[in-house]
């Protein structure tokens, strides 16, 4: 009995010789994995910013457009765009300036950053639209033709650039017109649906915006 009993314990006091550093092991592998996990985790908007900059100013272009939502086919144009120190430097002084003022948008919910931290604007889901809209028109007026081409659809982008959206509006007396009735439009009743919000105008006219990446673009100006 006294035998068995020790055999009982001697064998006991082994296995926890052997379970408790792998135990231990295990549970430095789950930290580690932790740690990973948390690297990889998306981090709030100011951090995304920051990171963006700061990766741009220290000449890692491939880090910076990682940030990015743009695909593989974009990524030429971006590394040829910030290959130039001054574009980089300029563009990080920028991202910094908006930080403060950032918001995120979905279709019906608007959050800012403020001294407390991000809050809800509360907003209805008309003005998100309406908002976008307005934007465009005031880039246009202001020709900042280069924002003014970023506030469009990705199928209208594809046909335009910048300089082309510049001749448009400064040459073509039908792209004045519209863009007076868009501003006309501000003042009427949005219909927004499923991925798209349209302004009537009359006689089967209208200016629609639809949602692309989370954010209303225009589509169409009648």
């Amino acid at each position: 009995m006294r035998h068995r009993a020790w055999s009982k314990t001697a064998i006991g006091r082994r296995a926890r010789a052997g379970i408790l550093p792998a135990m231990r092991m295990n549970r430095s592998l789950v930290f580690c994995l932790l740690l990973t996990a948390c690297a990889t985790t998306p981090r709030e908007p100011a951090s995304v910013a920051e990171a963006y900059a700061r990766a741009l100013e220290e000449g890692r272009v491939g880090d910076a457009f990682a940030l990015t939502v743009g695909g593989p086919e974009e990524e030429a144009a971006f590394l040829e765009r910030y290959s130039d120190a001054g574009a980089r430097s300029a563009r990080a002084a920028d991202v910094r300036a908006g930080a403060p003022l950032l918001e995120a948008r979905a279709p019906s919910l608007t959050v800012a950053q403020s001294t407390q931290g991000w809050r809800v604007v509360e907003a209805r889901p008309a003005d998100v639209p309406r908002a976008a809209l307005r934007q465009f028109i005031d880039s246009v007026e202001a020709r900042d033709w280069t924002a003014a081409w970023g506030q469009l659809a990705g199928p209208l982008r594809a046909r335009y650039t910048p300089e082309r959206l510049r001749e448009d509006f400064e040459r073509e007396p039908l792209a004045k017109e519209r863009l007076r009735r868009a501003r006309l439009a501000l003042n009427t009743h949005v219909r927004v649906g499923a991925g798209e919000a349209v302004f009537p105008l009359g006689d089967e006219r209208a200016v629609r915006l639809v949602l692309e990446e989370g954010e209303y673009r225009i589509a169409a100006l009648e």
